[in-house]
């Protein structure tokens, strides 16, 4: 029995295109949350043990445990207009005369934007095993559309007045929504953030001279860190200041985007001598000018759960493109 554990991009079956997309309503549900097309039986089999297992597992790098994503599962029969509208949707489909798995990815059938993800196996043990193999890509690859789409509403809304002192100064653009403004601009530091009574996030933007890639180490970069936000960010009080939580082992990550190299470390940040903490996620590249950029989004919601929050920041933090 043949497994395809490459995700197919076949859009032919579920594209809404030309005028009939400019028709479709706006998708609801909130963000993370899944519909599952799914009969009952097949959800309380190892189908659903490994939907649950896989995408219901802990988000990475928050104070309190959070899960990824929200499933609903909701038989064919009741998958009427109200689930249809979802913005993400995944449908467990069997085909008993195929010795193939597949994964199928679509956009927009019923409602904008709306994510569409379909698998197709012989039975149930198929299924299972194909989940198991693509977890971590449909993972990617719904929380990639999440991404996308707060920065399309972030570039509608987008805060003008950032734009040129990023670009003049580090050679990047981000994309930041209105609501933000500049606290702090010296030497090589930036800070920006947005402040509300009950919460607050935040990006910092500093730059090091660039020697070669062994600075690419969790260790150094941490420590590079701490020394910067020790001399920029006091806390509350006297002798206070932001630091990393060093109680907490980081999450890191290599990957490419737009070409360019990046690494990530997602941790906790804390207030040092003091009680106020949060998540933070931060990205280092080399830019042309061969200097190390590092960007960072952070997270103060003492009363709230952190993950929406810091999703939020993520999208920030994704748009990054070199100029």
């Amino acid at each position: 029995m043949k497994i395809i554990s490459i995700i197919l991009l076949i859009s032919a079956l579920f594209y809404a295109c030309g005028n009939k997309k400019d028709l479709l309503p706006n998708a609801g549900g909130k963000a993370g949350e899944v519909i599952v097309v799914i009969e009952k039986n097949v959800w309380n089999s190892s189908v659903g043990e490994a939907l649950k297992s896989k995408l219901m597992d802990d988000y990475p790098a928050l104070p309190q445990d959070e899960s990824t994503f929200s499933l609903y599962p909701v038989p064919l029969a009741n998958f009427s207009d109200i689930f249809q509208l979802n913005r993400n949707i995944i449908k467990i489909s069997f085909n008993p005369n195929s010795d193939s798995a597949l994964i199928r990815i679509g956009r927009d059938r019923w409602a904008k934007p709306q994510l569409i993800i379909e698998l197709v196996a012989k039975d149930i043990p198929t299924m299972s095993k194909l989940i198991n193999l693509n977890a971590d890509k449909i993972k990617e690859i719904i929380l990639n559309e999440e991404r996308l789409r707060l920065k399309q509403v972030y570039t509608k809304f987008r805060e003008k007045s950032l734009i040129a002192p990023i670009q003049k100064k580090y050679g990047i653009d981000l994309i930041i929504p209105t609501g933000y403004r500049l606290n702090l601009d010296t030497n090589n530091f930036m800070w920006i953030s947005s402040e509300t009574p009950y919460m607050s996030q935040g990006l910092f933007i500093y730059d090091f001279p660039y020697t070669d890639t062994a600075i690419f180490n969790t260790t150094k970069l941490l420590a590079l860190r701490d020394s910067i936000l020790k001399k920029y960010i006091p806390g509350p009080l006297a002798g206070t200041y932001m630091t990393t939580e060093h109680n907490y082992t980081p999450t890191e990550k290599r990957f490419y985007l737009n070409n360019n190299f990046y690494y990530e470390i997602r941790g906790l940040w804390k207030i040092e001598n003091d009680f106020m903490g949060g998540p933070f996620i931060n990205l280092s590249t080399v830019i042309k000018n061969k200097k190390l950029v590092i960007i960072e989004g952070y997270v103060y919601a003492p009363k709230d759960d952190k993950k929406t929050y810091i999703w939020q920041m993520e999208a920030i933090l994704y748009s990054i493109s070199q100029i």
